[in-house]
């Protein structure tokens, strides 16, 4: 394992956390799972915490 995969850079320094750079929430559950969306306000598929992507009905 490299340490970039470990999220940590050569220099000692880790990878930023992503989020949503929108301040709205976005409403949408995952219709199989129940999990929240985490992408924010955004157009197009939802993403949950797992990574698992759908798209509203």
């Amino acid at each position: 394992m490299n340490d970039r995969t470990r999220g940590t850079l050569k220099d000692g320094t880790h990878w930023p956390d992503l989020r949503a750079a929108q301040d709205f929430d976005c409403d949408g559950e995952n219709p199989t799972t129940g999990c929240r969306c985490v992408l924010g306000y955004h157009n197009g598929y939802h993403r949950d915490s797992t990574g698992a992507e759908w798209l509203d009905d």
